[in-house]
This record gives structure tokens, sequence and C-alpha cells, in this order.
């Protein structure tokens, strides 16, 4: 039998998600509980926009960088799509999120490759793990998979006349040809790659790639995939398979969402089990208690997601 949250588990994790949770995780709790319209992820949002109009200011937990980043670029637009959110809001908000974050990206962001960087230099002089570190280490972890992701954010949040739209299809068919030729993929490539294809899905647009691309990522998914769920560096069912349609993959999804249940913390929140990877800045205690809020926003959307919520 599935292990579920209660309602009596619910009403616990909203009472504990206004206790401790960021405005923009508690605002992603309120949408995905329905609480809240999806529209109001915008104005959370905005909060996030450094002076360029991108995303920054801490977005991402682990990254204190002022300065906008590929990467917070991205992980704004992994909460729109959490909540929901695609290019049909009329939110004032939304155009402005949109265009700003869209010109930093298609205009300034460092491209390699046809990858994006997803870090900056300057994060150097801010607090933030081992992750954001501006290097060709991390470069290598990341790979493909920021950049697969905002090329189908990039569909789903502009309208086909966009100059962004037509430049993104330009950079999805080198990316295509270059992952019908991978055979490995990293954590974040699955992460990006299973992102892309949900875009996909959603436009209904290159149906034919679609099918090819499920295909590559169940056959690598399968040689890839680890259950050690207490290692966040591992590449998790929820990593590799989050929108395959496999009933093998379908299988150690659930056993990973019967873990999530089961490992709620005492207070009734989930805690993070990452860490920044070196011991080298004080604000990570802090990021530790932010990530309280965010890592169960991000569970419950899992959850839901997968029919785990009464």
């Amino acid at each position: 039998m599935m292990k579920m949250i209660t309602k009596q588990d619910e009403s616990l994790i909203s009472k504990k998600m206004v206790d401790c949770a960021r405005d923009i995780d508690m605002c992603l709790y309120n949408c995905l509980t329905d609480y809240m319209d999806k529209d109001f992820m915008n104005d959370a949002l905005s909060l996030y926009l450094s002076k360029d109009g991108a995303f920054a200011n801490g977005l991402h937990i682990d990254n204190y960088n002022t300065n906008s980043s590929v990467y917070q670029i991205y992980e704004g637009f992994r909460y729109m799509v959490m909540a929901g959110l695609d290019k049909t809001s009329k939110h004032d908000m939304f155009s402005v999120i949109i265009n700003k974050n869209f010109n930093v990206l298609y205009n300034r962001a460092e491209i390699i490759d046809n990858k994006w960087n997803p870090n900056v230099e300057s994060t150097k002089d801010f607090a933030h793990g081992s992750l954001f570190e501006n290097t060709e280490e991390n470069r290598c972890l990341f790979g493909y998979g920021p950049t697969a992701a905002l090329l189908g954010y990039t569909l789903r949040f502009c309208a086909p006349t966009k100059a962004y739209y037509k430049k993104a299809l330009k950079m999805i068919d080198i990316m295509l040809k270059d992952f019908y030729q991978m055979d490995k993929l990293t954590k974040y490539e699955f992460i990006g790659f299973n992102s892309f294809l949900n875009s996909l899905r959603y436009e209904n647009i290159l149906v034919d790639d679609q099918k090819k691309i499920e295909e590559k990522l169940i056959k690598l998914a399968k040689e890839n995939v680890s259950l050690e769920f207490d290692d966040p560096s591992k590449i998790l069912p929820l990593d590799c398979a989050l929108y395959l349609n496999d009933d093998e993959l379908k299988s150690l999804i659930d056993k990973q969402l019967d873990y999530i249940v089961d490992s709620r913390a005492h207070h009734g929140l989930w805690e993070h089990k990452g860490g920044w990877g070196y011991n080298k800045y004080p604000e990570e205690d802090t990021a530790m208690m932010k990530w309280i809020g965010a890592e169960s926003a991000n569970n419950y959307f899992y959850l839901k997601k997968f029919g785990r919520v009464e």
C-alpha cells in the first residue's frame, strides 16, 4: 500500500510552513494546495529580481550573490513551472519577469558549446556553496542540465513570435544532435532533460523527438539510477525519471516517495540532506534553516503530483 500524507499531516505541514518557510516557498506551497492563485508566484518572485532585472538575491538558498546568474534564472523559472504558470498569465509582473530574465539569458549570459555557464565569477564575493564556484569542474557537472531546462522554459513562457523563442529552437536543434550521441548523463543533465521533455509535451511541440528523447532517457536512467535516498549526490528516481513513462522506473519512484513520506522530521517538515561542500561560510547554518521550507515545498510538489496527498 502506498504511503500517504494524511489530512492531519497536511494540517501540521501547513502550520509549520507558516512558522519557518521563506515567502517564496510559502507561496509555492500555497499554490500547490490551491490556497492561492498561481499568479501570486509572480509577486513572490519579483522580490528576487536583481539590478539587471533577472533573478538573484539568494533565490537559490546556497548562493547569496546579489547579481544574476543562469542558475538563478533557472531556479526562478523552476518555481514558476511548479506553480503552474505558463505564457497565458495576464499578471502585470509576468511579462516583466519573462522579458528581463530572457534578455539577460540570451543577450548577456556566457555560452560555450551551446551550453550556458550556470555560474558567474562575481559569486566569489558572496557566501555560497561549492556547487556555485565558477569552475570548469562545475561547468562539466551541470553539462546540458540547466540549458535543457531553460530552453524548454523558453517554449513554455514565450510566444512563438518572440526572438527568444526562435533562438531557442536553433539551440534545441544543436542540443538534440548532441543528446542523441551522449552515452551518459550527470545528475543535473537528467533533471534538465526531464524538464525539457515535460515542456515539449506541455507545448505539444517536436512530437517525433519527444519519443526519441524519452526512450534514451529511460535507457540511461535504468543504467544509472540509485536508491541511496540519504545521499543527495546520487542520481535518484525523481532526478532521472520524473517525467518518464516506464513501469520499472515508476516502481522506483514509488520507493522514493515512500521514503519521503517516512522521512519527515519530528517538527513535521523535511530537512535538507545536502551541504555547501566546505566549511567556509557561517551563512551555511542559516541556509540550512531556510532549506526546511524549500525542501518541504519541493517534496509536497512530488507527493501531490503522484497522488500521495489525501
